[in-house]
């Protein structure tokens, strides 16, 4: 702890005169350099699992923006159950979070052409991801192979 504020950053007065975002810059540099050298790992390494592993690491940089906002819909569902069941409040169609996740939770599409434009969608897309990062990895060994 000692040595941490003996850096030029960490004196006190200096930190604190720092700007929020000029912190938080200082603190992601880190994490910064880790994604570019994943990025910039060698060929065995796919392009596929480097977007798998950013996408994971995007998803636990923003916990603690997710799980504030998942504690307040929680807490807002109980009130909103509470108040329909108990005090017969009604609340508006775009308040109603139960209804929705409901409405979310027990949506079917009925329609068989319209099940199979959605999978044939999926599957094309699925397909163009596959190819854009395979392309990107032979392009990787080919230029690898030029200069070496």
């Amino acid at each position: 702890m000692h040595k941490t504020w003996k850096k030029p950053l960490h004196k006190r007065k200096v930190w604190a005169n720092v700007s929020w975002s000029g912190r938080l810059v200082h603190y992601m540099q880190p994490l910064v350099e880790h994604l570019f050298d994943i990025w910039l790992q060698q060929l065995p390494f796919p392009t596929l699992l480097k977007c798998v592993y950013t996408c994971g690491l995007l998803f636990f940089i923003l916990l603690p923006i997710l799980y504030p906002v998942m504690v307040m819909a929680v807490y807002y569902a109980m009130f909103q159950y509470i108040g329909e069941k108990h005090w017969n409040v009604v609340f508006p169609t775009k308040w109603d979070l139960i209804g929705n996740a409901s409405h979310l939770w027990h949506f079917q599409v009925t329609n068989k052409k319209y099940i199979l434009f959605v999978t044939m969608q999926i599957d094309r897309y699925r397909i163009i991801i596959t190819a854009i990062s395979s392309a990107v990895d032979y392009m990787r060994m080919a230029l690898s192979v030029v200069f070496n």
